[in-house]
């Protein structure tokens, strides 16, 4: 019997593992070049609280807000697994590059399938890759600020509201870019990969939940009416609710609430008081909002004989119409469903068809006038260059970190802290749980989302400010015991504050900006040794 030899794969792996380091490279020099700012910046003092606490971070899981119900259970397990296994921080930034670099090969890939399905030249793709490298570059987002307003920096690449996709921190709501990479696998054609993709989305971040639902829906819509039959859409439409079931209960369950007053006066706060630059449209309405929205009108022009004008279309008309309806009732309830932030993922996405569409107009004038070898050494030296800025942006954020009035303070909580401390902070000072593994009474950034919880946060937030702003000495000490009695031990002042000289604080550091006293029993007195902090 004549055994025929196995055919030769080495040419299709070698195709293969080029690509591979083809997108490697590519995402890579994206990452870079659109930055991250060092951890634990912005949001992510909330969202890795609940799992550093739970991989046993410091004395993080005596903490307050630590043990209130978690809003992104599935994140938090995703820190807290990392933080046991690995115990290595910088792990963190390649979770950040592994999304930066989805959502810049799913804008690509949508933008490729929809305008130019054919075969690319080598110097073509390079040219529109390098493109959108500038486009959601940090040295971009630097000259929009330097032309126009800090507030729009991500002009192109953010949705309105002060909320975007990517942003430059790991956190939830950077899930959000698994939205685009379903839209790429719904456009080639791979259902599954489409309705995975739209699932995990709002698994991280349920904020998403609004996004995933109406694409769904419009993944229905298109595919009935190109295949005139109804089981395809209704089993696409059960499997996305079936796999955002329990992210949909869990949102019932933490955002619901359970007495109606009690929820009410929680969404107020949350609206009006904690975030109404992301929730009330009057905050946030401005001349961007208009630019931003003539992106997705132009886009939606420019593929409107396309599958992609519908996933365009219709939810920017639900942004719309939901943005208006909330301005017109003032709900509370629309305001935190947030309808506006599907220009999240619209905006940056509308702005890739408009400079596609542009690149493809003058590509003819650029082929015929600028060689080939040229084009591509002028398309990776401009890539290059942008992740060089994008890298020294990083290092200005990690020396500008590294060297905030805080650091000596925190550094020295984080050396002395022990079982059953609770350091009263400065509302603002929102770096200190995560610095220190120290548990902090209330801070105004880190929030919860369970009504009581709410109350309660508000509540602390009150009994702290007002201490902080005590016009008097007997004011503030009178103020200070009261939290004590809820199990304060440590008061963070600002140098020379007021209240500094009350009877029962013991004083453990000074510096320049910070002075760290331990609160006393003094019923059996107590004297603390002072460190000096650099001055």
């Amino acid at each position: 019997m004549k055994v025929q030899n196995a055919p030769d794969t080495r040419p299709r792996n070698r195709i293969l593992g080029k690509r591979l380091v083809s997108v490697i490279l590519w995402g890579t020099l994206f990452t870079l070049a659109y930055g991250q700012s060092p951890l634990y910046t912005s949001n992510q003092n909330q969202y890795f609280l609940h799992g550093f606490a739970r991989a046993g971070l410091g004395y993080l899981d005596q903490d307050w807000l630590a043990n209130t119900l978690d809003p992104t259970p599935v994140f938090s397990k995703l820190i807290e697994v990392t933080a046991r296994t690995l115990a290595w921080p910088p792990i963190f930034y390649a979770y950040f590059a592994l999304l930066a670099g989805i959502y810049f090969f799913s804008l690509y890939g949508i933008l490729r399938q929809v305008l130019w399905p054919a075969e690319l030249s080598a110097q073509k793709r390079w040219l529109y890759l390098s493109a959108l490298v500038l486009v959601y570059s940090a040295v971009t987002r630097y000259l929009i600020v330097r032309v126009s307003n800090p507030e729009w920096a991500y002009l192109l690449d953010g949705g309105v509201a002060g909320q975007r996709l990517l942003g430059p921190v790991l956190q939830p709501s950077a899930f959000g870019v698994l939205l685009l990479l379903s839209i790429y696998f719904f456009l080639r054609g791979n259902l599954a990969g489409a309705v995975i993709s739209l699932v995990l989305a709002p698994t991280f971040h349920p904020i998403y939940l609004l996004s995933a639902g109406l694409l769904t829906l419009v993944y229905m819509g298109i595919l009935y009416f190109e295949r005139k039959e109804m089981r395809g859409p209704i089993l696409l439409g059960a499997a996305a609710l079936l796999g955002v079931l329990p992210t949909l209960i869990l949102a019932v369950s933490t955002f619901g609430g359970s007495q109606a007053e009690l929820t009410a006066r929680s969404r107020e706060i949350l609206v009006s008081f904690r975030i109404p630059h992301h929730a009330i449209p009057a905050q946030w309405m401005d001349a961007s909002v208009f630019i931003k929205a003539a992106f997705i009108l132009l886009a939606c022009y420019l593929v409107r004989k396309t599958r992609l004008f519908h996933l365009l279309a219709w939810p920017a008309l639900a942004a719309i119409l939901g943005s208006a309806l909330q301005i017109l009732t003032h709900s509370n309830v629309l305001a935190l469903l947030f309808p506006w932030r599907l220009s999240t993922w619209l905006v940056p996405l509308s702005v890739g068809v408009v400079v596609f569409w542009g690149l493809d107009k003058i590509w003819p004038w650029l082929e015929r006038r600028v060689p080939a070898n040229a084009m591509m050494a002028a398309s990776m030296t401009l890539v290059l260059a942008l992740a060089a800025a994008g890298l020294y942006k990083t290092r200005l954020d990690f020396v500008e970190k590294k060297n905030s009035r805080e650091q000596p303070m925190l550094a020295f909580v984080e050396s002395h802290k022990s079982p059953g401390d609770v350091y009263l902070i400065p509302i603002d000072l929102q770096d200190f749980r995560l610095e220190t593994g120290a548990p902090a009474y209330v801070e105004f950034k880190s929030i919860p989302y369970k009504d009581s919880d709410v109350i309660e946060w508000y509540r602390r937030i009150n009994a702290a400010g007002n201490l902080y702003r005590a016009p008097t000495k007997r004011a503030g000490c009178r103020l200070l015991e009261e939290l004590t009695r809820e199990g304060v031990t440590h008061a963070v002042l600002p140098y020379d504050h007021t209240i500094k000289n009350c009877s029962n604080l013991s004083i453990q550091y000074v510096d320049m900006d910070y002075q760290v006293y331990k609160i006393i029993d003094e019923s059996r007195g107590f004297t603390a040794g002072v460190q000096v902090g650099d001055p």
